[in-house]
């Protein structure tokens, strides 16, 4: 498999991972809308550091997992059991108040975003789990060129999801827990998708 493959899988992962309202959007959205989008600009990018570096950490501890367990069909059942587990926590999860942007922060942005991306430590969990499912299907993280295109496709793709954010904040500001209601199903879906996907592979 060649590099543009990473990166555009782990591009494509990371994007629909960093759809769902969290800490990071929100913040990017508060910022956008109290200071113009160069501010949640400036939030996304330091944001995208700590997306690159946690999830080259991960992807260079999967070596841990693969050392004392047989991966290739003990992880294929636990990913489609976590699949559908996810998938049905996301569809009927009830979405919680969004607040309304508040003022001004103290701190530089970019700095503010690199804080906020680096106390979102779910991430590496997220990466181990996905790394070793997609090692299950035939991808290698040995060489350390693949794992950092494969983490740079992750800071793109989060990068992205935060540009919709900064896009259209002025626009989902009064709906943001409408939009939060329904990214929950669509993210729900996705993983009930993948779970089948997964179940048809162990047949």
């Amino acid at each position: 498999m060649n590099l543009l493959y990473y990166l555009f899988v782990s591009l494509v992962i990371s994007f629909l991972g960093s759809l769902p309202i969290g800490l990071i959007s929100l913040t990017v959205v508060q910022r956008s809308v109290a200071k113009g989008k160069r501010a949640g600009l400036m939030i996304a990018a330091g944001a995208t550091i700590m997306e690159f570096v946690y999830t080259f950490i991960a992807l260079k501890s999967l070596d841990l997992f693969a050392e004392n367990i047989e991966w290739d069909s003990y992880i294929k059942i636990i990913s489609t059991i976590v699949f559908f587990v996810l998938g049905a926590y996301y569809f009927f999860k009830q979405p919680t108040e969004v607040s309304k942007p508040t003022s001004s922060y103290d701190y530089f942005d970019f700095f503010r975003g690199f804080m906020v991306g680096f106390m979102n430590l779910l991430i590496v969990p997220f990466w181990i789990f996905i790394g070793v499912w997609l090692q299950s299907n035939g991808m290698e993280f040995i060489d350390n060129t693949y794992i950092v295109n494969f983490s740079l496709g992750s800071a793109i793709g989060a990068f992205l999801a935060f540009l919709l954010y900064i896009w259209f904040s002025g626009l989902i500001e009064d709906r943001l827990n409408q939009i939060n209601k329904y990214t929950n199903k669509i993210f729900g879906l996705l993983f009930i998708a993948l779970g089948i996907f997964q179940l048809t592979q162990l047949m």
